[in-house]
């Protein structure tokens, strides 16, 4: 009978123990209290640990609570995205998925958007050519293979602080970048050869105005340097090149400048151009998809 109760007793006190702590790599280690994500000791404190919940010893980390801890300071975490049903959702709610590559954040117009790595996603993607921000969502079809979370970290601390607006003043040749209503870069812009008026048909010479979205951002192998192109025309300028007999033009774009037109002024077909350092910075801070708008 004694015995009994002695084994009993150890059964008890032992899954006591085993609450508030887990055994790992022959060392025990306390379970988080809050969500019971396992940490290990480092020699300076406990660190998050990652497990590999996909079989595939190729495969990226997977999202641990713990890494709430371990946040970079300036990671926007206030930034609500809209699922496909045009659900909001928090960063609590967002950045596991994202952070395990099974959903993929983008800029819509204006709107944070969040697109499942699903095969239904992709088959819809797939057949809208004029889907905003196409070819980077295509980029959440690729394998995970990222095995640091500070790197992921820092990834998504970049997209969530880009701007969210890019503001063109035709008259001042300014392009400010903006962040929640705030300037965060201001670059001086040429036009086109006729840099007075708005854009309405093929070979006018004229810069656009209006909204628009960014879209097809890259690298060219030409002396126009990088680009990103603006989504003009819109259906109602294309309705109204049609009923005057004419052509709306197209791949309106913002560039690079060739190398022989560093100081000139005005000198493009209708886009907008940079000096090659300023499409660098353009292109740490703007993603396809979001809106510009510009102005006479």
């Amino acid at each position: 009978m004694m015995k009994t109760f002695v084994l009993i007793l150890c059964l008890i006190l032992t899954a006591g123990f085993c609450i508030g702590y887990r055994y790992i790599n022959h060392t025990i280690v306390p379970a988080d209290s809050e969500t019971g994500a396992i940490k290990k000791y480092d020699g300076k404190g406990y660190q998050p640990i990652i497990i590999d919940r996909t079989g595939d010893p190729d495969a990226g980390i997977v999202w641990n609570d713990t890494l709430f801890k371990h946040l970079p300071a300036n990671l926007d975490t206030s930034i609500v995205v809209h699922d496909a049903n045009g659900v909001p959702l928090k960063f609590r709610q967002y950045i596991g998925p994202v952070f395990n590559k099974d959903a993929y954040i983008y800029q819509d117009r204006g709107v944070w958007r969040l697109q499942r790595r699903s095969w239904g996603a992709r088959d819809t993607l797939s057949k809208d050519d004029h889907a905003v921000a196409r070819i980077a969502r295509w980029s959440a079809y690729q394998l995970d293979t990222v095995k640091s979370y500070k790197v992921k970290l820092a990834d998504i601390t970049h997209i969530l602080s880009q701007a969210d607006r890019v503001l063109v003043l035709k008259g001042k040749r300014q392009m400010i970048l903006e962040r929640k209503g705030l300037p965060i870069k201001t670059f001086q812009i040429n036009l086109g050869k006729q840099p007075v008026g708005k854009k309405q048909f093929e070979n006018d010479g004229k810069t656009p105005e209006g909204v628009y979205d960014l879209d097809f951002k890259y690298t060219r192998s030409d002396v126009y340097y990088k680009s990103m192109l603006v989504s003009y025309p819109n259906e109602s300028e294309k309705l109204y090149a049609k009923a005057n007999g004419k052509k709306p033009g197209m791949a309106v774009m913002i560039h690079g400048t060739k190398p022989d037109k560093t100081k000139a002024k005005d000198w493009t077909a209708g886009c907008i151009a940079l000096q090659n350092k300023d499409m660098d910075t353009l292109f740490e801070y703007v993603a396809e998809g979001t809106l510009i708008e510009i102005r006479p």
